[in-house]
């Protein structure tokens, strides 16, 4: 059933995909859905959760705990942009942002099960590392970062734009934030190279071109 949702809901959208419709392409019955899950927004709630834990498993300890906290940001950064700038992020995405308003269950789940959960697994990596850090609050912290890392680029590509998303466009868009992030919230910024390192992967989603 939550595959099933998560592929009309991507095809026809939140409003245009009713229960009647899961069931019908997934099998079962509504009243096995409405038992499992209890309404369309908590199947919707459910999809989220999913995905979700499948990225929250990039950012599983302790292999964020064993690096510097330069390489750890680097790491959490690199995997970030490589899930959110994917053609199927990119398509949950843009379903939310046209519908999202309409429906604040939607709106509501997809923070409390997606976003949420990302943002607190990292406030809770920066809390663990706040002697180095100058932190009043994790998980405001944790936001600016994220904020950092999407900069512009989540934008264009939700938009449709053909954004560069090559392997060395996106390490220097984490370079960047990793660098404004420390430069603001290091104890000790003055003392901190700048960040550098080689590409390690080309992402794959809207079709290329040179950022002008």
């Amino acid at each position: 059933m939550i595959e099933a949702a998560a592929e009309l809901f991507l095809e026809r959208g939140y409003e245009k995909t009713s229960l009647g419709d899961v069931v019908k392409l997934s099998g079962g019955s509504l009243a096995t859905l409405y038992s499992a899950f209890g309404s369309k927004e908590g199947l919707f709630e459910a999809i989220v959760a999913e995905i979700s834990e499948q990225i929250l498993i990039e950012f599983a300890q302790p292999e964020l705990e064993s690096q510097s906290i330069e390489q750890a940001l680097l790491l959490f950064g690199e995997r970030f942009l490589g899930m959110i700038l994917c053609p199927n992020a990119l398509r949950w995405h843009r379903m939310c942002l046209a519908e999202g308003h309409q429906f604040p269950a939607l709106r509501e789940a997809l923070l409390r099960s997606g976003p949420g959960r990302v943002r607190a697994r990292l406030a809770d990596y920066l809390a663990a590392n706040a002697g180095r850090l100058r932190l009043d609050d994790p998980t405001e912290a944790a936001g600016h970062f994220i904020a950092l890392l999407k900069s512009e680029i989540l934008f264009a590509a939700v938009c449709g734009d053909e954004v560069d998303l090559s392997a060395e466009r996106v390490t220097q868009q984490v370079n960047r934030a990793v660098d404004v992030f420390l430069y603001g919230y290091l104890a000790d910024p003055s003392g901190r190279p700048r960040t550098s390192r080689p590409a390690a992967r080309t992402l794959k989603a809207n079709p290329t071109r040179s950022e002008q």
